[in-house]
């Protein structure tokens, strides 16, 4: 696939995105990470996804490291200048370009040969990312306005131009990406492959380093929360009596605790620089 290209006249020193879009309100947020953990396994919960994440990422080994890249990468075009963000999205590229392999020798629906460029992956993994971050930022502050969702939709397919994704492909309006978004996780195929399962129980039982094992728990109970049916009973895990109570009584405080923390823990610190 070509690279989706900015226009020429938007490359400046100008930021990306206004700070007073929703945008910016939604992801500034550091607790919207409560949702991250689901939106991970939903991506690899689609095995061709999950088979590049298997065959070429060193989540196993540095899962801390690998998600601090993502949210470098997310956080530098969301609150970055056009040129920091064309920044990122070249380093992705550079990345992406050696992603790909034998989708058939794993019996892998779809083409052969697997590549992270693929446009119907690369609008899943978007998919998973304003969902999460919706659903997160609801479960601190309430039910958002559907002007917010759909204000907050047409930056976020801004964002994907910036990992190749072209904002003429797929669902336009919100309520056209709720469709479709439930009209993926019924499909049969996603998280019901055993690579899907693989990397899902990776992600929810990492075994190294030594200091993320005690991690796993709360991992798990998130996941077995905050995976949506049918995706989460095909990967395996199942909402408990234990991981509802727990899910319950972390977000009662943290609605809480939310609104009086100081700006230096509650924001992003990329959207702090930009209003210092």
């Amino acid at each position: 696939m070509k690279p989706v290209v900015v226009p020429t006249s938007a490359r400046s020193d100008a930021l990306v995105f206004s700070p007073d879009s929703v945008l910016w309100k939604i992801i500034r947020e550091n607790l919207i990470l409560f949702n991250g953990a689901a939106a991970a396994v939903l991506q690899i919960s689609h095995p061709r996804i999950g088979l590049g994440v298997r065959d070429h990422s060193d989540f196993r080994d540095r899962p801390i490291d690998r998600l601090t890249r993502t949210l470098d990468a997310v956080h530098g075009i969301v609150f970055g200048t056009h040129a920091e963000a064309e920044k990122v999205a070249n380093s992705l590229r550079r990345l992406h370009a050696h992603v790909r392999g034998d989708a058939a020798a794993a019996n892998v629906p779809g083409d052969p040969i697997y590549r992270a460029d693929e446009i119907d992956l690369l609008m899943w993994v978007l998919a998973t990312l304003v969902m999460s971050a919706i659903l997160g930022y609801e479960r601190l502050f309430g039910p958002m306005p559907l002007t917010d969702k759909q204000s907050f939709y047409e930056d976020m397919r801004i964002f994907g131009t910036y990992f190749d994704l072209p904002t003429s492909y797929g669902p336009q309006q919100w309520d056209e990406f709720e469709r479709y978004y439930a009209s993926v996780l019924n499909d049969p195929m996603i998280g019901s492959h055993p690579i899907s399962k693989e990397v899902a129980w990776a992600i929810a039982r990492p075994t190294r380093p030594w200091y993320v094992i005690p991690l796993g728990l709360p991992i798990r109970v998130l996941l077995q929360e905050t995976l949506p049916s049918p995706v989460r009973e095909r990967l395996g895990f199942r909402s408990t009596w234990f991981s509802r109570t727990c899910l319950a009584i972390v977000t009662g405080a943290l609605r809480l605790i939310v609104p009086l923390l100081p700006p230096v823990l509650r924001y992003r610190p990329e959207y702090r620089r930009n209003l210092s």
